[in-house]
């Protein structure tokens, strides 16, 4: 007598050793609504190498009973699906952990930036503090040497940091507190996303390139038909996807 055979997917995989869970769907017809159903059932199948994973496309057939809920196994994998995903997911993984290395450098770049950032100011407000000690020392020979002192001091600062002259009317130290942080070219684009649409809409430079985008998303309509807010939702559409060009540089 020939033994059952079905197809299935395996839908669990490692919660019992030898032993995974897979689902057989096939379609029965139900005199009650007189068409076809669905149904689904699932067998515990013995797996004896442990090698199915969750996703595999598997031939079970019948064998003796191993124990109360296995009757089944294992004869064939069909779609060696689950190893792909397995695969997919340690991919995933090691993405995951160079982003946060990534991020990790950025971080301690940033930190290094802020930190010599401080130094500057703590040596800037230094060179004020000691020109306020220079200007209430009283001109004697006891305080002549202290005076020289503190200008050699502040002569070596200004050489640290190149200060011709201080107080300077130059920028001495950018805090660069303004400057946005972008880390990739949609959020560049989003961030200048107000001034993007203005330029397009109302800078005559670029109706050509505005009339080739909407003549290529409404080709049998109008474009003096096209509401300004419809105009302006398409274009934002354009200019949020990174591989489309901008018709100027930001």
């Amino acid at each position: 007598m020939a033994r059952q055979n079905f197809v299935g997917l395996v839908v669990s995989q490692g919660r019992m050793n030898k032993t995974v869970k897979v689902r057989v769907q096939g379609k029965i017809y139900d005199r009650r609504i007189d068409k076809e159903i669905i149904r689904r059932k699932d067998f515990l199948c013995h797996d004896e190498g442990n090698i199915c994973k969750e996703g595999d496309i598997v031939r079970i057939e019948s064998i003796p009973k191993i124990s109360k809920m296995k009757a089944f196994a294992i004869a064939e994998i069909k779609i060696n699906k689950g190893q792909q995903f397995e695969q997919y997911e340690h991919l995933a993984k090691e993405r995951i952990q160079q982003e946060d290395l990534k991020e990790a450098e950025n971080f301690i770049k940033n930190k290094d930036s802020f930190s010599q950032i401080i130094t500057k100011l703590e040596d800037l407000k230094k060179i004020d503090e000691l020109s306020y000690q220079i200007s209430n020392l009283e001109p004697n020979e006891s305080t002549h040497e202290q005076e020289q002192q503190i200008i050699e001091t502040i002569n070596n600062i200004k050489t640290k940091y190149n200060i011709k002259s201080y107080p300077s009317t130059e920028p001495i130290l950018d805090l660069e507190l303004k400057a946005p942080i972008y880390k990739n070219e949609i959020e560049k684009r989003i961030y200048h996303m107000d001034h993007i649409l203005n330029e397009i809409m109302n800078n005559s430079n670029y109706s050509e390139f505005k009339n080739q985008i909407l003549t290529t998303k409404f080709k049998n309509r109008s474009l003096d038909s096209i509401q300004k807010s419809v105009i302006k939702n398409v274009l934002r559409r354009y200019v949020i996807n990174e591989q489309n060009e901008l018709p100027f540089a930001l």
